[in-house]
């Protein structure tokens, strides 16, 4: 049934912008539609340039910190999403491409997301939001806490072993 609805929203898309394209066209002329439309892409291609490098650096620095990099992923995920339709030509595309790029219903988006790849994968997906740690249970932790915990002297034996006679040598 999903791949049916894609199949077509697939072709009514094209349709719709191409009608849509040339009911503006009629409205405002041919060098304003154009002009909107060389726009579109103009911002799409600096949305993708500025999202490409900022993604690298939020992950980068996502992982320096200690805590997962998906909520970054996404995010820019999304953003280069938002920029590859500014730059199809289209205003519904145009118009799909601006709602992404409102943090808020991208942040909305992305946490729907997660929880639908978890329930789809049959996970629990309460146990995780968009960031990617689980909120039940402990989280490992962090590299710069790594070695401030206590400290716990002991002596072990392994069980698996024969205990061997101090008097005795292995040869």
């Amino acid at each position: 049934m999903f791949r049916l609805i894609l199949g077509l929203i697939l072709v009514a898309l094209p349709l719709a912008e191409l009608a849509l394209l040339v009911r503006t066209a009629q409205a405002i002329g041919f060098w304003a539609t154009l002009a909107l439309l060389m726009g579109g892409g103009l911002l799409g291609s600096f949305v993708l340039s500025r999202g490409s490098f900022g993604a690298l650096r939020r992950a980068t620095q996502a992982i320096e910190e200690g805590r997962p990099p998906m909520a970054d992923a996404l995010d820019s995920a999304f953003l280069m999403m938002a920029g590859m339709l500014l730059i199809t030509p289209g205003f519904l595309t145009d118009a799909m491409a601006l709602l992404l790029l409102v943090p808020p219903l991208r942040r909305r988006l992305a946490r729907w997301t997660v929880r639908r790849v978890l329930e789809r994968g049959g996970l629990d997906a309460r146990a995780f939001d968009a960031s990617g740690e689980g909120s039940g249970g402990p989280s490992p932790p962090s590299p710069r806490d790594q070695g401030k915990g206590p400290i716990i002297e002991g002596e072990f034996e392994r069980l698996s072993e024969k205990p061997t006679d101090p008097g005795t040598t292995k040869p």
